[in-house]
């Protein structure tokens, strides 16, 4: 149950990110073409939004086994030196994802304490209406004469995304390490292209320059 309304809640989250680009680059296309006119925060909150879907969708595809790799030389190892590899590449990922999120905290630390705030988006109107004025800004950092989002809020996602791309290879890790997983999850463009083709991949063979026979 609790797996379920996370992957929704992901889904849910995902979805939402991607039409609010879409409506948005629509409604400024439509605006300064059609009007010569437009949104001013809208490039701004578009380039953002674009960017946390980027962070909340490595963490999804490391679940649903969606990310590329280059797997040549490992598809030709024994399933025991799979799974030692896979178990070396993902503390790999792991060394890595605490590189970058010791990073975007001290950055996030920086960014809050001088109180910087983006150029153009504003900060929701429901926000205001719930935040209690004295803790506008010694909490929040928001400027009560110019209510512009706070970019700790803006870029707080590239610290949350690699919180969930952390946890991802941690249960990854943990089926490698017990044995429920052999390999790593990856997505088989290959494969996939066959299958939309209408074959099976495991039915095809290739003759020596590449041909399907």
């Amino acid at each position: 149950m609790v797996a379920k309304f996370g992957r929704q809640f992901e889904e849910g989250v995902l979805s939402f990110l991607l039409v609010t680009m879409t409506l948005l680059v629509f409604v400024e296309v439509v605006l300064r073409f059609g009007f010569n006119t437009g949104i001013h925060w809208a490039q701004e909150v578009t380039l953002h939004a674009s960017a946390w879907f980027v962070l909340f969708g490595i963490s999804y595809g490391v679940k649903v086994g969606a990310h590329i790799g280059v797997d040549a030389v490992i598809r030709l190892l024994s399933p025991e030196l799979k799974r030692v590899f896979s178990i070396i590449s993902v503390l790999l990922c792991l060394v890595y994802c605490g590189l970058i999120l010791i990073g975007a905290w001290v950055y996030l630390q920086k960014v809050y304490a001088i109180g910087l705030a983006m150029e153009d988006a504003p900060t929701p109107a429901i926000f205001m209406a719930l935040i209690p004025e004295d803790m506008m800004w010694d909490v929040f950092k928001i400027d009560e004469e110019e209510p512009l989002l706070p970019m700790w809020i803006a870029h707080g996602p590239l610290l949350i995304g690699f919180i969930l791309l952390t946890v991802r290879f941690l249960e990854v890790l943990k089926k490698l390490i017990t044995g429920e997983w052999m390999e790593m999850h990856m997505a088989d463009e290959g494969k996939e292209a066959l299958e939309d083709a209408g074959f099976s991949s495991e039915n095809v063979k290739l003759d020596d320059e590449g041909e399907k026979k």
